[in-house]
């Protein structure tokens, strides 16, 4: 019992981290901070980043349903 709940928090974790890391690059990939010339940007990979973001903010919330996005 204790040895299954604890591969399920460690898989929980891993999950999240990695999660966590994909926001972060999302988030610069936005914001391009790190860039001060224009250059020729991927704007599927800015929606994409822009979709891993709203992530949460697409899922119903009780009475609302979920909102997909196509693409």
């Amino acid at each position: 019992m204790v040895k299954e709940d604890l591969l399920k928090i460690l898989s929980s974790i891993k999950i999240g981290s990695e999660r966590i890391w994909e926001i972060v690059l999302s988030l610069r990939n936005f914001s391009r901070l790190d860039e001060a010339e224009i250059k020729r940007v991927d704007v599927h990979e800015g929606i994409n980043s822009t979709l891993l973001i709203l992530g949460n903010q697409l899922k119903g919330q009780g009475k609302y349903p979920d909102i997909e996005v196509i693409k």
